[in-house]
């Protein structure tokens, strides 16, 4: 009986020793007053009340959207500084129409070799050959008369303008670089009335147009181009039909040597001389008009040498002389005249070669 009581005890002990430390643990089927669950469905598992949760909503995250482009960082262009503003450019290869400096010209009259000897077709086309080059703004053309008168001043005459010496002499004087003529080939001229009941006058033309580019340095001919007109590409009616007929054909031929014309001017070497010194000052024969400007710097040369074939008799072309110094365009003065100051060098004339620093 002692032991039974004593082992009843123990139990006792063990119980309540088991049951303390249990006292923490959750009760199954019982939630704890401090936890909050989400709300949900009840249900019963083995006959225990059970609440299950629902999972909270997450947000969608959007897919990591595509980083944009930076802006595009503008690039400033740099900035030139210059003693004078940029010039025009031509689209030439060469160096010298790229600066915009311009070549002499003389145009003489065309020689008419036409049927059509009463009209003045020659000159028409001298006229329209004036305006087109004056148009493309890459010479300056000079009048033929005022370098006549210039000579005759001199005591010189000449019976043709297309005299070698002529030509050569208005080279060295006045600096003129290039001398063209040539001769109206063919025109054909076609005209009738518009219908029986009317007056009114229809006319179609075409025309063939030679033109010679001579070398004014030397009097050789560089090149002779040939220009023609389309065929019935010149339809005019009503009052001088017929005039505007061929006007207009003479333009559709000489548009047909334009670009190869402009071209060989270019190869030409532009060059100026000084015309006279006072002092430290020297004129030129060059100016606004030909293309220069305030602080340009310009190589000096004094003339060079003439060199004429053996056998042909013609002329070769110039040497080059003795280079003398470097001048600067101070002033342009008059339709085309400048005034320059010496920069290095000395010894310098009238007549001595000025030619452009860009090679």
């Amino acid at each position: 009986m002692k032991n039974r009581i004593v082992e009843v005890f123990v139990i006792s002990l063990f119980l309540i020793f088991f049951l303390n430390g249990c006292a923490n643990l959750p009760l199954i089927g019982k939630k704890r007053s401090e936890e909050k669950l989400p709300e949900g469905k009840t249900v019963r598992v083995e006959g225990l009340e059970t609440i299950k949760g629902v999972n909270p909503q997450i947000a969608e995250t959007p897919p990591p959207s595509k980083p944009s482009p930076p802006p595009p960082i503008r690039k400033e262009p740099d900035s030139k500084i210059a003693s004078i503003p940029s010039r025009p450019f031509y689209g030439s290869p060469l160096p010298y129409f790229q600066m915009g400096l311009k070549k002499k010209v003389i145009i003489l009259d065309f020689e008419n070799k036409t049927t059509y000897k009463e009209e003045k077709i020659g000159e028409t086309v001298a006229k329209r050959l004036s305006d087109k080059l004056e148009a493309s703004q890459r010479v300056v053309l000079i009048d033929r008369n005022a370098i006549l008168e210039m000579l005759r001043r001199e005591g010189l005459s000449f019976e043709s303008l297309s005299n070698l010496e002529f030509i050569k002499r208005a080279h060295r004087s006045y600096g003129i670089q290039a001398v063209l003529y040539g001769s109206v080939m063919d025109v054909s001229l076609l005209s009738s009335k518009t219908s029986e009941a009317s007056e009114e006058e229809v006319s179609f033309a075409t025309a063939k147009v030679e033109v010679r580019l001579v070398d004014a340095s030397t009097g050789n001919l560089l090149k002779t181009f040939i220009g023609r007109s389309p065929i019935f590409g010149t339809k005019e009616t009503g009052e001088y039909s017929r005039s505007k007929a061929v006007t207009k054909a003479i333009d559709f031929a000489l548009e047909d040597t334009l670009d190869g014309l402009l071209r060989y001017l270019d190869y030409l070497e532009w060059s100026t001389t000084i015309a006279k010194i006072e002092g430290e000052t020297l004129f030129l024969n060059a100016g606004k008009l030909s293309g220069l400007r305030v602080g340009d710097h310009l190589e000096v040369y004094e003339p060079g040498k003439e060199i004429i074939h053996p056998t042909t008799h013609l002329s070769l072309g110039w040497t080059t002389g003795r280079l003398k110094g470097l001048v600067r365009v101070q002033e342009l003065f008059g339709v085309d005249a400048a005034i320059a100051k010496r920069v290095e060098g000395n010894d310098f004339s009238p007549g001595d070669i000025v030619k452009s620093t860009f090679k």
